[in-house]
């Protein structure tokens, strides 16, 4: 029997008080999947640049209260999640977990790199989740162990969303009413893994330049890491070879775009600086060839011969014959625009010839550091492997890796919006335009376009750098669909010139491009078509 002054009335949640009052006392109980309470701390809102290659993007962190804690699954591998709350009036009701990028080991939620790809009107009001993949560090060592590597590849991102969905509702005293990714390289395999193996996690995933087939870019790229360093098959150098003599620098990078710019950049109708309709695109630089290769090798107004061979292998298709998960055997060329875009550097050839291994491009960077965990030497790399002696090592780790292509049970209740930079030249667009199609098979015609989009940018490369309309309202987009059943057919990218000025394109379904009407004012969207190539 209720006493005299006992009452029945529901207590007000803590998101009644004010955050910092609120977010200083919380303590989350009952946590799901054996997860760690460890602290909270309250974060104001603050714009710090994003400091990735140099770059001083302004990015908005959000006020928000952080819960952060452990999930342990193994001695080998213990997760690191946050749960981030905004004030209570804020709250849109909704979660979103941010996925990580390369090996993870760190919390996308504290990083303004990952933050930047949930930029928009929609995305400050949710309360994120994020964790570091069940490892601390960002190599690859950890991947011997097989709990680290299950939770990397897609387990840590299902417990998180778990933990986090049971903190906001006993932060807000309600549940979560939408649950959404957004996760962008790494983090868009991530979205695309969870669409995969837990089809009711989410009601929404957005994959930005979605990593997957990780396995097949690390098996296919020894032939070109031998190349631009000047080595033969075995690994040992060649002999009699200029230093520099195959390998793109700086310098030559810039020469090579501009020459490409000049040639493709009206292929699209408008001459603009970006090259629009890719496919049709088929420089060669042979007009750019130095008079003597050995004087020519350090010289950034010529290309050598074999710097000719080193621009056409990268953008080849790799063909090394191993069959790898989905049945993926070599790996897709690299879209046309790179250069331009700061790409080639960072992934493909490296900031110095021979320099120190964080100097080198990912291309060799990424696939070393597996090879290293794989064959337990820390003297193997990507020029001296060959991955057929571990085929059996390279595909057992791609069917942990790897999402399914079936995303049939995913479709049935959610909506997936893949975006790409045609000009990526870390990982390959055409590799997922393949998974995609697979997807597609699958599914059939008519019930995968009732849930997926794949949208591209042309003239944009894998960190959102370029001449092109890198930047759109992307959770928006998925949201009004999800909730509005608005489908994002007529999306629209922004972009700076170099002068400082802005211009609109439109968002093409894959393989589309935007092509200049003829007429009309080239700094907007409704100036151009989306054009088959």
């Amino acid at each position: 029997m209720l006493g005299a002054h006992a009452s029945n009335k529901t207590p007000a949640p803590p998101s009644a008080r004010p955050l910092a009052e609120s977010c200083a006392s919380f303590v989350p109980h009952r946590l799901p999947v054996n997860a760690k309470f460890v602290k909270t701390e309250l974060r104001p809102a603050q714009t710090v640049p994003e400091t990735h290659y140099g770059s001083q993007e302004p990015i908005a962190m959000p006020r928000a209260c952080i819960v952060r804690g452990t999930v342990v699954s193994s001695p080998g591998s213990t997760i690191h999640w946050a749960v981030e709350l905004p004030e209570g009036t804020d709250w849109n009701g909704k979660v979103l977990t941010l996925g990580g990028g390369g090996f993870d080991g760190f919390m996308p939620t504290d990083d303004p790199w990952h933050v930047k790809y949930v930029q928009g009107k929609a995305a400050l009001p949710f309360v994120r989740i994020s964790s570091d993949s069940g490892h601390q560090t960002e190599d690859f060592a950890w991947g011997k162990d097989k709990t680290a590597l299950k939770n990397h590849a897609y387990e840590a991102n299902h417990l998180a969303l778990q933990v986090g969905a049971h903190i906001a509702t006993q932060f807000y005293g309600k549940a979560p009413t939408r649950r959404y990714m957004v996760g962008h390289s790494n983090g868009g395999r991530s979205g695309l893994m969870a669409a995969s193996r837990y089809p009711n996690d989410y009601d929404g995933v957005l994959a930005m330049s979605p990593a997957i087939s990780q396995q097949a870019h690390q098996v296919n790229l020894g032939n070109f890491n031998r190349w631009i360093y000047g080595h033969n098959a075995d690994g040992s150098k060649k002999a009699n070879l200029p230093e520099q003599a195959n390998w793109i620098s700086p310098g030559k990078s810039t020469l090579y775009a501009a020459a490409e710019i000049k040639a493709c950049d009206k292929l699209d109708g408008l001459e603009d600086g970006i090259i629009g309709n890719v496919e049709a695109c088929n420089y060669v630089p042979t007009d750019l060839l130095c008079k003597d290769d050995v004087a020519g090798a350090k010289d950034d107004s010529c290309l050598t011969s074999g710097q000719v061979e080193a621009i056409r292998l990268n953008y080849a298709n790799k063909t090394v014959p191993i069959t790898l998960a989905n049945g993926m055997t070599g790996y897709e060329r690299y879209g046309r625009g790179g250069a331009a875009t700061g790409d080639w550097q960072v992934y493909a050839f490296g900031f110095e010839y021979d320099g120190d291994f964080l100097k080198k491009g990912f291309s060799y960077i990424a696939p070393t550091a597996v090879i290293q965990t794989l064959t337990g030497s820390t003297e193997a790399d990507s020029i001296s492997h060959d991955p057929r002696t571990l085929a059996p090592k390279w595909q057992s780790l791609s069917k942990v890796m790897e999402p399914k292509a079936s995303l049939k049970a995913f479709g049935k209740r959610g909506k997936l919006l893949v975006w790409y930079g045609l000009a990526d030249t870390c990982v390959s667009v055409y590799r997922t335009a393949a998974y995609l199609d697979q997807v597609r098979k699958d599914s059939g015609s008519a019930a995968f376009d009732g849930y997926a989009r794949f949208v591209t940018s042309p003239g944009v490369g894998h960190d959102l750098t370029g001449p092109g309309a890198a930047h759109a309202d992307l959770v928006t987009a998925l949201v009004d669909w999800v909730e509005k059943g608005i489908a994002p057919n007529q999306l629209v990218a922004t972009g700076t010139t170099a002068a400082g000025a802005t211009f609109e394109r439109p968002l093409c379904p894959y393989p589309g491009y935007p092509q200049y009407k003829g007429s009309g004012d080239p700094s907007q969207a409704s100036s151009f078509s989306c054009a088959a190539p």
